[in-house]
């Protein structure tokens, strides 16, 4: 029998204030929690509400802002709409081969501006960014953040050591601003679902690393959503 509307409604809904709670003691504890089940409901099922400001926030706009001001937090980001293909059977051995990958559309670079704008006119601190050696990747980091971005071999879409990457750049909480990290994929959760690719080209999903190897979800961010936080937010 199929599930009634209000079944699924309040599965969802149940997953988001799982999702807005402090993670479990023995969810940090875990190597493979990566992210929360919870996380994962919410980001495949949750819809974005009407007149809602980001795709999904525990915090209201103002309070969001202030945290992303504050710095401190870890924003992975996946490339804006690209097209092409990785056509080598082992790709990361020719990330300086443009012709042999998918790169930025128009649109796609479009997605990189109004992130940059939108973040520079919300004054949030970026201390590093970081980034896939593929050109989509690179490409859109330079072009939102206006800066040659720090080029990270294991965060290519078919390197086997992408998963543990993610993990390193969410143990600590960065120092003098935010860490952004632009990638492909992201690394899947235990549902094998890869978070971003489930947001789309240009989305951004915002944690709060607690310093001891653990972090909360604070935030999903689409590209057009950096605008409306501008117009959301009184000084912003």
């Amino acid at each position: 029998m199929q599930p009634s509307r209000l079944t699924r409604t309040l599965s969802v809904a149940a997953a988001l204030l799982m999702l807005a709670g402090t993670a479990r003691a023995e969810d940090l504890d875990r190597s493979d929690a990566w992210p929360s089940g919870a996380e994962a409901m919410a980001m495949r099922e949750a819809t974005r509400d009407e007149g809602a400001v980001v795709a999904w926030s525990a915090l209201d706009p103002p309070a969001l802002v202030e945290a992303l001001r504050g710095g401190g937090l870890v924003l992975l980001m996946r490339h804006g709409q690209a097209v092409g293909s990785d056509r080598d059977p082992a790709p990361w051995r020719v990330t300086g081969d443009r012709r042999a990958q998918g790169n930025l559309t128009s649109t796609g670079k479009d997605q990189a501006r109004l992130i940059g704008d939108g973040m520079r006119s919300l004054g949030i601190p970026v201390a590093k960014v970081i980034a896939s050696p593929y050109y989509r990747a690179r490409d859109f980091a330079e072009i939102a953040f206006r800066t040659k971005p720090v080029i990270a071999a294991d965060l290519g879409p078919e390197n086997p050591g992408q998963i543990e990457a993610y993990r390193r750049y969410l143990a600590a909480a960065p120092a003098g601003g935010n860490l952004v990290v632009v990638g492909h994929l992201l690394a899947p959760t235990s549902a094998q679902i890869s978070q971003l690719k489930e947001l789309a080209d240009g989305h951004a999903a915002i944690y709060r690393p607690d310093g001891k190897g653990g972090k909360t979800l604070i935030a999903l961010i689409a590209p057009a959503d950096w605008a409306r936080l501008v117009e959301a937010v009184p000084g912003g």
